[in-house]
This record gives C-alpha cells, structure tokens and sequence, in this order.
C-alpha cells in the first residue's frame, strides 16, 4: 500500500497529503533500521503501522476515486451547446430551436457543477487542507 500510494500520488496531490506521508515515513523508519521480524516489539509496529498506512490508502483512492468522478462529469460538457441544421430557417424558429437544446444542457451543467462542488467538499474534508494555501487552491 505504501509503495502504491507514492507510486500514484500526482505531483499536485503529493503536498496535499505531504504531512501524512512524513507521519506514514516516521512509523515505518524504525522497521527499516532497527527492527527484524524477531524483535520483542514487532508486533505492534506492524499493527500501528498497517493502520496508519491503510488509513492514508483509502484517503488517496477516495480522492482519486471523487477526481474521476468529476472528470466524467466533466466528459459530458464536450458536445456543443448548440448544434445547426444545414437547411435554412427562419429567426424564430432557430430561436426556439436553441432554447430547445441549450436550456436542457445548461441545466445538466450547473446540476453537474453543484455535485462537482460537493465532491470537492468531501475531498476537502477527508484532507482537511488549508483552504486558503495555494496548494489547495
């Protein structure tokens, strides 16, 4: 989990979460310089260590998991708003012809931004980051 999680972790996400990398690095040095599989106290390393380890896991997928969900939001904003006919007609036809097709879409877009807002929310509060940071911003 550790390795997957600085595998995956993109350079922008990577100071989002820089503090529970060094928290997850400072409770697995000592399985690196003074612990074997054979000390006294093992046992509890590996168990304080796996929760902290899994904690920062399932925080890294639930962002990436809420990132993807609003890309795919986001997927559907790339068919125009608004598409012609090659024949002609007349003003007030293609007037409501458009409001037909762009007050729909319009519609579906500030749904789609309202529960884009709220996995940003869920994102910032699983983080907990400073709002005002540029990091975050």
């Amino acid at each position: 989990m550790y390795n997957d999680i600085l595998s995956t972790l993109l350079p922008v996400e990577k100071p989002l979460l820089a503090d529970r990398i060094e928290k997850m690095n400072k409770a697995l040095e000592p399985g690196i310089t003074s612990l074997r599989w054979n000390s006294d106290n093992i046992n509890p390393f590996i168990s304080k260590s796996m929760d902290l380890v899994t904690d920062v896991d399932q925080l890294v997928k639930k962002m990436k998991e809420n990132v993807q969900k609003m890309q795919l939001k986001m997927k559907g904003w790339e068919k125009p708003l608004f598409e012609r006919k090659n024949k002609a007609c007349l003003p007030e036809e293609l007037e409501t012809t458009h409001k037909a097709q762009v007050e729909p879409r319009l519609e579906e877009i500030k749904t789609d931004g309202k529960d884009i807002h709220k996995l940003m929310k869920e994102t910032s509060d699983a983080i907990k980051p400073d709002k005002k940071s540029t990091t975050w911003l």
